[in-house]
């Protein structure tokens, strides 16, 4: 009896997955249904495209290869001409997956491997890059900002009298305030708003539509009561309760006892 040693499979794994075996493999593949003169016009491309359409492993580039095979087979049984561009065109890979007779998951999935590698040989994108942890909310408003916002807003409702862009800057300020809280009738025209982003910008507060909607989300996130009451109160989507992120940074690494049985659902 032979004892299973998992470190051979995993380095049999890894064999597999070498570029040099990868590209002996991509070398030696012949799709059925389909001559060899015919394939060889085409197995070239082909294999550079499955090498640059992602992670070298070799399930990846194996499902790759095979999607190219059977569209390949499909312009031959048609009769039409046999080339990597014909084979990714939008009319070939229509016409393909027209005539997949498979189940709809395994269909989607060869759709989603011919949309990638269609995308890369027009040398597009075939995914977004990865976010660093943290970015996307470091281009959230913060909660911090209230502080410029009340500030000018104290200046604004100090001179609203003998100001009148001090005073659409109140109207702006208060209409967005009632529209955030429910009442769709709040928000200032056009010419009022951009009045009050000018008297904002005077006094060091860059600010759009989106910005103060974000700020005075952030009032609302701070009222004394459960999220899901808020959420259901005001309205507030999945983007606004995303604005709470901003805070996690300041939030202690171990919780106190009260935050602790608030999470456990303990109180």
């Amino acid at each position: 009896m032979t004892d299973n040693n998992p470190n051979d499979s995993a380095a049999q794994t890894t064999a597999l997955d070498a570029p040099r075996e990868l590209e002996r493999f991509l070398a030696n593949y012949r799709p059925k249904d389909v001559p060899e003169t015919v394939w060889g016009a085409v197995s070239a491309p082909a294999a550079a495209l499955v090498l640059a359409a992602g992670e070298l492993t070799r399930l990846r580039v194996e499902k790759d290869i095979q999607l190219l095979g059977a569209v390949v087979a499909h312009l031959h049984e048609r009769g039409r001409p046999i080339s990597l561009e014909e084979a990714m065109s939008d009319a070939t890979l229509l016409s393909f997956d027209a005539d997949l007779a498979v189940a709809p998951k395994s269909r989607e999935n060869k759709r989603g491997i011919a949309r990638r590698l269609q995308a890369v040989h027009r040398g597009l994108p075939w995914r977004t890059a990865r976010r660093e942890d943290g970015q996307r909310i470091e281009k959230l408003v913060r909660r911090t900002q209230l502080v410029s916002l009340e500030r000018v807003l104290r200046i604004a409702t100090d001179a609203a009298d003998q100001d009148a862009t001090a005073a659409a800057f109140v109207a702006a300020v208060a209409g967005s305030r009632a529209r955030r809280r429910g009442n769709p009738d709040g928000e200032v025209s056009a010419k009022v708003w951009e009045t009050a982003r000018g008297f904002s910008g005077r006094h060091g507060l860059e600010l759009t539509r989106a910005g103060l909607r974000s700020l005075l989300t952030h009032e609302v996130l701070a009222i004394g009561e459960p999220v899901a009451v808020l959420a259901a109160t005001y309205g507030l989507t999945r983007r606004d309760l995303d604005l709470a992120l901003t805070q996690v940074g300041a939030l202690p690494a171990v919780p106190s006892n009260t935050h602790h049985d608030l999470l456990r659902g303990s109180c």
